[in-house]
């Protein structure tokens, strides 16, 4: 997306005198990538590391900014692209364009969409009284987040060790979908 003019105008208005040019906003063009599961957060930014010219000072962890609160969950990563691409004429234009990529877990996108909607635009912000909520929610989705990852890595494990299960013992073997393609691939 492209900051669009009234976003750009509160994010000046709001950082005071933080920006001196147009050049020092890192956001205004940026994309954000959405993984199914919070651990595949690292695989994604380790591909764009190897494609793109990181601004380190500009970029920012924001799983691990506050790890006594639960809120906000994001990875930013501001860059450039790399000189070997900008010197082909297709992409010239692009030289000292520097963009942002926000990479987050669906579940972790699911509620920063809800809390900006919610709290960030509003007038007042969110509530005393309602902030506790949306932290405890934040919590749960975390909570949500590492459980899935435990229940994909507790069903590849047990499918890793269905050919050894089958062959050891195959009467104690459920059927299941992958306990049939594991029987029938052997």
């Amino acid at each position: 997306r492209v900051k669009d003019r009234v976003s750009l105008k509160r994010k000046i208005d709001s950082k005071g005198h933080k920006y001196d040019i147009i050049e020092d906003i890192t956001d205004i063009v940026a994309f954000r990538i959405i993984t199914f599961f919070e651990d595949e957060v690292d695989i994604a930014a380790e591909i764009i590391e190897s494609e793109f010219e990181i601004d380190k000072e500009n970029s920012e962890d924001k799983r691990r900014k506050n790890t006594d609160t639960f809120g906000y969950q994001s990875l930013h990563r501001v860059f450039t692209h790399k000189k070997e691409r900008t010197d082909l004429t297709d992409f010239s234009h692009l030289k000292d364009l520097k963009c942002e990529i926000q990479i987050r877990s669906i579940l972790q996108h699911a509620w920063a969409e809800i809390e900006h909607d919610i709290g960030y635009k509003s007038e007042s912000g969110i509530p005393a009284h309602t902030k506790r909520n949306f932290l405890r929610t934040a919590a749960l989705l975390e909570t949500a987040d590492l459980e899935f990852i435990r229940l994909r890595d507790t069903l590849d494990t047990y499918e890793e060790n269905l050919p050894r299960q089958i062959k050891r013992s195959p009467g104690s073997v459920l059927i299941d979908k992958a306990s049939l393609q594991s029987f029938f691939s052997q």
